[in-house]
């Protein structure tokens, strides 16, 4: 499959020329960068090889073909745990990325289920070091339906997480998330405790999110706590974020474990034997256990997905 992003011209941006719009636009690029792939016909304008002066107009198509790059490797190979006519519920791995993004395209759940079915839409995603049970609607009627169901959180999901330190028996984690600002990593978030914290009334502030998780040990060993955990709020990096700040880092984490420098030399690809050592795993310990499910046929289904099988030598 070719790779390509299609792009339509606002009405306030027209009149600029194709390259200095897309220099404004898509600032990962220079303005040289940009005239490079024009003049290349990496671009096209409206199905046309053009200049890189050429003024744009409302509703103009823009279309960027990337060049093809190598995608690191994955591990493609889920388990299905349950299929119907609607809907596919798998055990995705813990490497591999849900959606295309970044360096990632043909090395993705969603490309790859692609292939297979005529129509998925992805109901809940998780990050890609993280694993455990998904959901898939197969058709227009059940994706409504089950995104429904996630909105109005009638979809209950159990995570499972490894820890360093002796984590207590229980613990009821109400509070705030908002971005770290004294992390170097830009997407990194902060919990901040709050016992009597609330659901604010409509969006509130959104660099302030109100977050609730409860958790609870389900054994300590060698200096590690397997928890369980029940989130009561849907956040990004909501359980990482939470026991980080907790003192609770999670095992094999590059931005919420023992040391947030881990994530630029994992980028790099500069992490050392120690570092390895000290991280403990490959991938980050955060599993999707437990997913209870209400069906179209007005059932409930509860599946289970197996947690990976590297934690089991820790």
């Amino acid at each position: 499959m070719v790779r390509k992003r299609e792009i339509t011209v606002q009405k306030h941006e027209a009149g600029e020329t194709l390259n200095i719009w897309l220099s404004k636009r898509y600032t990962y690029h220079t303005i040289d960068v940009w005239t490079e792939h024009i003049n290349a016909g990496r671009i096209t304008l409206n199905g046309n090889n053009v200049l890189p002066s050429t003024k744009i107009n409302q509703n103009d198509l823009v279309i960027y073909y990337p060049k093809p790059i190598m995608e690191p490797p994955i591990n493609p190979n889920y388990k299905v745990l349950y299929e119907d006519n609607d809907l596919l519920v798998i055990n995705k791995p813990n490497d591999i990325p849900c959606h295309p993004g970044g360096i990632y395209f043909e090395h993705t759940l969603w490309y790859i289920l692609k292939k297979k079915y005529d129509y998925i839409s992805l109901i809940n995603r998780l990050d890609r070091e993280t694993s455990g049970v998904m959901l898939i609607a197969k058709n227009k009627i059940s994706a409504k339906f089950y995104f429904n169901q996630m909105m109005e959180r009638n979809i209950k999901k159990q995570y499972l997480v490894l820890v360093h330190g002796e984590f207590p028996i229980k613990l009821s984690a109400k509070g705030w998330l908002s971005p770290d600002t004294n992390s170097v990593i830009r997407k990194k978030r902060l919990f901040i405790l709050d016992n009597e914290a609330s659901q604010p009334i409509g969006e509130g502030d959104p660099n302030k999110q109100f977050s609730h998780s409860e958790f609870e040990l389900i054994e300590y060993k060698n200096g590690i706590s397997q928890v369980k955990c029940n989130i009561l709020t849907g956040r990004t990096h909501q359980i990482r974020a939470t026991l980080c700040s907790l003192g609770y880092p999670v095992v094999g984490d590059k931005i919420y474990g023992l040391n947030d420098a881990f994530f630029f030399k994992f980028i790099n690809n500069e992490l050392t034997e120690k570092n390895w050592k000290d991280l403990k795993l490959k991938n980050q310990a955060l599993h999707s256990w437990e997913t209870e499910i209400p069906m179209l046929n007005g059932k409930k289904s509860i599946l289970t997905a197996k947690q990976p099988k590297e934690w089991n030598q820790l």
